[in-house]
C-alpha cells in the first residue's frame, strides 16, 4: 500500500513544481520512485492491475487553502481520466489509491464511450458521453483526501459529442453567465448551451454543417475557450479534423460567429486547451506532437521529444481560497499533464511550462531592427554589450509581451552606443510572468558602422553559456567573422584538460550556438564537476568554464 501512496502523491505533487528552462520541460511523475511516467508496465508492476484500456482525456481538480497560521497552505489535487474503451472515468486521489466511476446506478445511468472532459470553478465536471449522444454534468465534492462524483445535469439531443468546454463568461465564481460549448463530431457542428441554476439547459446557438469552407466543419474533434489573465474571453477554438485546421469562433450572447482559422498541419487533433495567458495547446496523435500557439494563433513552439501519439495535453487551474481575507481566485499553473498512447512505455506524463526566445536576428539597412519570437508571455529586457570587454553599452525595458513574434526598431541612442564596437552583442532576456519566474535569453552579434548601418562581425568572440551551472543541458554561444567559418574548432574539456566532447559541424559567420547535454563523445553522461569549453580559430584560442550539476 505504501507504494500506491507514493505513486499518486508524486503524480499530483509534481504539478506545483516550478517551471524549468525551455518551453516544455519534462518532470517525473514520482521522482522518489524513479518514475518518469505512468505507463501500462508501471501500472501492472506498482498497482497490480491495469488502470485503463485506452485513456482519452484528462483534467486536474485542485483546491489550495491559504491560512494565517500553521499549516499556512493546504492543497488537494485529483486527476480525472476518461477511458472510452472501458466506459468509465478513473479518479486519482492524493495519498490514496484509484477509483473508477461509470455512472451505473445513478440517475444519469451508465456511460457509453466517455471522451472529452472539462472542469469549471464550481468543481463541476462535464463529460462528453459520446456513445449516448449527450453531456453529463457531475458535481465533484472533495473532503480531505476524498472525492465523490454525483450527477446534477444531463444535456440530451447532441450528435456524437467528442469534446466539451465551459466559459465563465468573464466573471469567475459567478455561474449565472456560464456557457457550455460542445464539439458535436457526429453532426459536424459546434453548439452553445445555457447552464441555469435550475431547470434544463437550452441550446443558445449552433454553427456548422459538413463541408470545407467558412462556416463548415468536417469532424470537429476538440474544443476549448479562449482566456486572458485566466478569465474566459468570448473566443472558442475548435479543431476541425478532416479540414486540418483550427477555427476561432466568437460567442456573442450565445450566438457563435466565425472569426478566423489556421492550418493544424498534422491530421487529427484530439485535444485543445488554453493557459493563463490565452496560449493554445493542440495535441495531435498522428503528428506525434503538441503544438503551442500564441493568443493570435501564431505557432510559437512544438513539443515532439519523448511524445508518442499524444491524445490529451491539459494545463491545470487551481482554486486558491485565502482564508485571511476570504478571497477566492482561479489561477492557471506553469505545468501540464499529457496523455500519450497507453502502452508498456508510454502513458501519463508531467511537464513544466517555461519560456524561450527564438529566432533573434537583426535586419540591416539604414534603420536596423531586431526581431524574435517569445514562446510564452514574459517581461523583456534589451541589453547591448561589448563582448570583448563585457561593458554594457545600452539597455532598455521591453515591458511585458505576449507569446508571438515581436520587432524592435533600434533607436538612435542604441546605434550610437554600438557604433564602431567590433564585437557588440544584442541580448534579449525574458522572464516568464508565471510566479515560478522561469527565464531565457538569446544573443545576436551586432556591428554598427559610423553611419549607423549593420556590418558583419570582424573577430571571433566566445559569449558564454546559459544556464550555468548546467542542469541538465546548456547552450554555448560564440561569434565568428566571415573569413573564419571553415577554420573554427570547438570542444568541451574536463578539469584535467582532457577533451570529452568534440563538435565537428560546419559553423557559420555570425552567431553560433552549441547545445551540450552533459554527455561525452561516447554518448554516456559525464560526472558532475567543473568543465571548460574552448573555441580555436585562426591561431586564437578562447575558453570559459562551466559547472555540471546532476
Amino acid at each position: 500500500m505504501r507504494r500506491r501512496f507514493l505513486l499518486i502523491t508524486g503524480l499530483m505533487g509534481a504539478l506545483a513544481s516550478p517551471a524549468g528552462a525551455g518551453t516544455f520541460a519534462r518532470t517525473p511523475v514520482a521522482p522518489d520512485l524513479g518514475l518518469e511516467s505512468l505507463t501500462r508496465a508501471i501500472s501492472r508492476e506498482r498497482l497490480g492491475r491495469q488502470l485503463f484500456a485506452q485513456p482519452y482525456a484528462t483534467v486536474t481538480l485542485s483546491q489550495v487553502d491559504v491560512y494565517d497560521r500553521f499549516p499556512y497552505v493546504e492543497s488537494r489535487h485529483f486527476q480525472i481520466v476518461s477511458d472510452p474503451a472501458w466506459d468509465r472515468l478513473v479518479v486519482g486521489e492524493t495519498g490514496k489509491s484509484l477509483q473508477a466511476y461509470d455512472g451505473s446506478g445513478t440517475s444519469a445511468g451508465a456511460f457509453d464511450q466517455p471522451r472529452g472532459l472539462a472542469l469549471d470553478e464550481q468543481d463541476r465536471l462535464y463529460v462528453a458521453d459520446t456513445g449516448n449522444d449527450r453531456i453529463v454534468v457531475l458535481q465533484a465534492r472533495t473532503e480531505s483526501d476524498r472525492i465523490s462524483l454525483s450527477p446534477v445535469r444531463v444535456i440530451e439531443g447532441l450528435k456524437g459529442p467528442y469534446d466539451v468546454a465551459v466559459s465563465d463568461g468573464g466573471t469567475p465564481f459567478q455561474p449565472s453567465d456560464d456557457v457550455l460549448v460542445v464539439a458535436e463530431t457526429g453532426g459536424n457542428r459546434v453548439s452553445a448551451w445555457s447552464l441555469p441554476a435550475s431547470g434544463a439547459s437550452q441550446r443558445l446557438g449552433t454553427i456548422g454543417e459538413l463541408g470545407s469552407g467558412r462556416g463548415h466543419f468536417a469532424g470537429p474533434t476538440a474544443i476549448t475557450i479562449g482566456r486572458e489573465d485566466g478569465v474566459s474571453t468570448g473566443d472558442v477554438f475548435v479543431a476541425d479534423a478532416h479540414n486540418q485546421r483550427i477555427v476561432q469562433l466568437r460567442m456573442r450572447g450565445g450566438r457563435l460567429e466565425w472569426m478566423d482559422e489556421t492550418g493544424s498541419e498534422g491530421g487529427l487533433v484530439t485535444s485543445l486547451d488554453t493557459d493563463q495567458w490565452g496560449n493554445l495547446y493542440a495535441a495531435s496523435p498522428q503528428r506525434g506532437s503538441v503544438r503551442k500557439y500564441g493568443p493570435a494563433l501564431t505557432p510559437v513552439a512544438e513539443l515532439r521529444e519523448a511524445m508518442s501519439r499524444p491524445r490529451s495535453f491539459r494545463v491545470p487551474f487551481f482554486n486558491v481560497r485565502d482564508h485571511r481575507d476570504g478571497s477566492v481566485t482561479r489561477i492557471g499553473q506553469a505545468s501540464a499533464v499529457s496523455l500519450d498512447e497507453w502502452s508498456e512505455s508510454t502513458g501519463l506524463r508531467l511537464w513544466n511550462l517555461g519560456v524561450e526566445v527564438t529566432g533573434l536576428g537583426i535586419s540591416g539597412g539604414d534603420a536596423p531592427e531586431a526581431s524574435f519570437t517569445l514562446t510564452d508571455r514574459a517581461t523583456v529586457q534589451w541589453t547591448m554589450t561589448d563582448a570583448s570587454s563585457g561593458q554594457v553599452l545600452w539597455t532598455r525595458s521591453g515591458g511585458t509581451l505576449p507569446a508571438g513574434t515581436h520587432r524592435l526598431a533600434l533607436a538612435d541612442d542604441a546605434l550610437r552606443a554600438a557604433a564602431g564596437v567590433e564585437n557588440a552583442m544584442l541580448k534579449v532576456s525574458a522572464t516568464s510572468t508565471y510566479t515560478s519566474g522561469a527565464s531565457a535569453m538569446a544573443l545576436t552579434p551586432l556591428r554598427i558602422t559610423e553611419g549607423g548601418a549593420v556590418a558583419q562581425a570582424s573577430r571571433a568572440a566566445l559569449l558564454g553559456n546559459w544556464p550555468n551551472p548546467v542542469r541538465p543541458t546548456t547552450r554555448i554561444a560564440f561569434v565568428l567573422p566571415g573569413d573564419a567559418t571553415g577554420k573554427a574548432r570547438f570542444g568541451i574539456y574536463d578539469a584535467m584538460g582532457r577533451q570529452v566532447r568534440r563538435y565537428e559541424q560546419a559553423f557559420r559567420a555570425g552567431l553560433n550556438e552549441v547545445h551540450w547535454d552533459g554527455t561525452g563523445d561516447d554518448g554516456k553522461g559525464v560526472r558532475s564537476g567543473l568543465y571548460f569549453y574552448r573555441l580555436d580559430v585562426d591561431g586564437l584560442s578562447l575558453s570559459r568554464r562551466m559547472a555540471l550539476v546532476r
